[in-house]
């Protein structure tokens, strides 16, 4: 399963949680200062900056403490994402569902997912969370769902990774020449690796 948590997903993910961190709060404070707006716009807008610095805080809190112990700390992040909406909440599930696939609870990795899913509306984090959700189902073995999931995973980035896992799904279906037909199409992608083209190479080979 680790195959399909590749360096450019988790780069993009690690991207995402930076960019929260780092700029969600400035972000707000710009719009407040340029809108000119009455003062109850003004009020309100300084409400929702404390109410983002203080869900980074414990965003940051929880998510320190659950690591260091997923099994036994899960109800802390239970907790916050209940307790809590928006992109915050939605990157505590996407954590929470990688420890539910490292633990092998991939019906639970899958709920996780699909929650996380409806409650963000960013195209960078959909692509993420749709192409890890089309991995779990794969291992749940929901092939044409799986296939399905990744036609929504539109960004050009995402290619490679797409045909290898779509190349994965029809060969477990059993569908050879399709399967043979997708890693043939990765393997000739222009974004292709040495490495990347080895290892479909073996997968071209046990077909």
């Amino acid at each position: 399963m680790s195959d399909y948590y590749n360096s450019t997903e988790e780069q993009q993910f690690n991207e995402a949680k930076n960019w929260f961190k780092q700029n969600g709060t400035p972000i707000l404070l710009v719009i407040a200062l340029v809108s000119g707006a009455s003062f109850g716009w003004n009020y309100w807008q300084n409400h929702q900056m404390e109410v983002s610095q203080a869900t980074s805080a414990q965003y940051q809190q929880v998510m320190e403490t659950y690591l260091q112990d997923p099994t036994k700390n899960a109800p802390l992040i239970d907790k916050f994402i209940d307790d809590n909406s928006g992109s915050y909440a939605v990157l505590a599930e996407l954590e929470q569902a990688r420890q539910n696939v490292l633990q092998n609870k991939f019906t639970e990795a899958e709920s996780g997912l699909q929650k996380a899913l409806s409650g963000t509306d960013d195209p960078t984090l959909q692509n993420i969370i749709r192409f890890r959700l089309a991995s779990v189902q794969y291992q749940l073995g929901q092939y044409d769902t799986a296939i399905a999931t990744l036609g929504n995973v539109q960004d050009k980035t995402w290619e490679l990774r797409k045909q290898i896992l779509v190349g994965d799904i029809l060969s477990k279906k059993g569908d050879i020449d399709a399967a043979r037909s997708a890693y043939e199409q990765a393997k000739a992608n222009e974004n292709a690796s040495e490495q990347d083209r080895v290892l479909l190479d073996l997968r071209l080979n046990n077909l």
